[in-house]
């Protein structure tokens, strides 16, 4: 059987214009899903808010819905509560922690805004290596960490953990949950930041999370995890508890809705149910965003 994309919703998707150099534009990358028969994306960018590039490419394809967000690296204030409630005024539906920017990521890729193969961004000096942490100088979150945290609960939108270190990303998630936040995406948890081992993710379920495995993740370029080792994720922390995505967007990779599809196959064809693999693409995403599934 040949996994069918109708209606998938892919919540995690990286086009141009970007830093990183990127296969395809928003346009494109929408146009190629909405051909493909899925239902929705969400755009990303670790250098600016997707918010209003996400309102205009959807007057373009009509049927198709985009969302956008806002990653709090630098180039919008860190970690910045007024920069994430203009972004969820006008629209946006996930705010994600620091990605190439965060502490943990500079950390272990040796600098901020780079990758094993690629470079956009500010990476900084050897002496301005330190990135973007949620924890003050006595490991308790910062004040603007908890106002973000307050802004996602009242408006409902959906939070990333991203590159953040293991312990910053359970602090986050406890915190979260207690100022009411009720979406958390544990963001590529197998890639290389954040690399969570399965009993850290179970904790992080038990919690609340959703756990969000992407085909960026097990692409031949980087292949920080095998289909195996997601296929036995999924069935140890339940497949409700879990959306596929593409994470795409490389130029190393295919288009973001071919990436998710192949992806969606290879699970399928390790054992996950058609209904299982509609709730990972479909009713999970639909869910998160708070519209209806096709």
């Amino acid at each position: 059987m040949l996994v069918d994309l109708q209606g998938a919703i892919d919540l995690h998707v990286h086009t141009h214009p970007c830093l990183f150099p990127r296969i395809c534009d928003d346009y494109t990358a929408v146009q190629a899903a909405a051909g493909a028969g899925m239902g929705g994306m969400v755009l990303k960018c670790h250098h600016e808010s997707t918010v209003s590039r996400a309102r205009e490419v959807s007057r373009q394809v009509e049927g198709f819905q985009v969302f956008g967000g806002i990653v709090l690296n630098t180039y919008v204030g860190g970690i910045n509560p007024a920069a994430v409630e203009a972004a969820l005024k006008m629209g946006g539906k996930v705010v994600w922690m620091p990605t190439i920017d965060a502490d943990y990521h500079a950390r272990i890729h040796g600098s901020r805004g780079k990758y094993d193969v690629q470079e956009g961004g500010n990476t900084g000096g050897e002496e301005e290596i330190a990135g973007i942490s949620i924890f003050d100088s006595e490991n308790n979150l910062t004040g603007n960490t908890r106002e973000v945290l307050k802004l996602v609960a009242s408006y409902g939108a959906i939070l990333g953990t991203c590159h953040l270190a293991p312990e910053e990303i359970l602090a986050l998630v406890q915190a979260a949950r207690s100022e009411g936040v009720e979406k958390i995406l544990i963001t590529h948890p197998f890639f290389k930041v954040p690399k969570l081992s399965v009993a850290q993710l179970k904790e992080l379920v038990a919690l609340g999370a959703t756990a969000e495995f992407g085909y960026c993740t097990v692409s031949p370029m980087w292949h920080y995890a095998t289909i195996e080792e997601v296929f036995a994720a999924i069935k140890i922390i339940g497949v409700e508890h879990t959306v596929l995505i593409s994470d795409a967007g490389q130029r190393h990779n295919p288009l973001p809705h071919e990436s998710l599809r192949v992806f969606a196959q290879c699970l399928f064809e390790k054992g996950l149910t058609e209904e299982e693999i509609r709730q990972l693409v479909v009713k999970k995403p639909a869910e998160l965003l708070g519209i209806e599934a096709r």
